[in-house]
């Protein structure tokens, strides 16, 4: 798989909770890379902020692999962004 976005299209024999969970990763992966290029950074060099290797976050960003929400958290710190939790009043209401 070459992205986040074809890791979207070739989901269809996921099921639906597993989906939801890799829509999930992909937006947050998507952020960082965002936020990443808005820097004007490399993966090398978010790499080096996160204390992460280059390849591990070259593997994230071309969806080789499902990062650990831990790991997206390292990685959104090293750009300045923090992970956070917000009610979902609509979601809420169908409970």
């Amino acid at each position: 798989m070459k992205s986040w976005d074809d890791v979207r299209k070739n989901t269809s024999s996921v099921p639906e909770e597993e989906l939801h969970a890799l829509e999930f990763t992909a937006k947050l992966v998507a952020k960082i890379i965002h936020k990443r290029k808005e820097l004007g950074w490399t993966q090398a060099q978010l790499a080096q902020a996160a204390g992460l290797q280059q390849s591990a976050v070259a593997r994230i960003e071309k969806a080789k692999v499902v990062p650990k929400i831990d790991t997206i958290q390292i990685l959104a710190k090293a750009v300045g962004m923090k992970l956070d939790l917000v009610i979902d009043e609509q979601a809420a209401a169908v409970v």
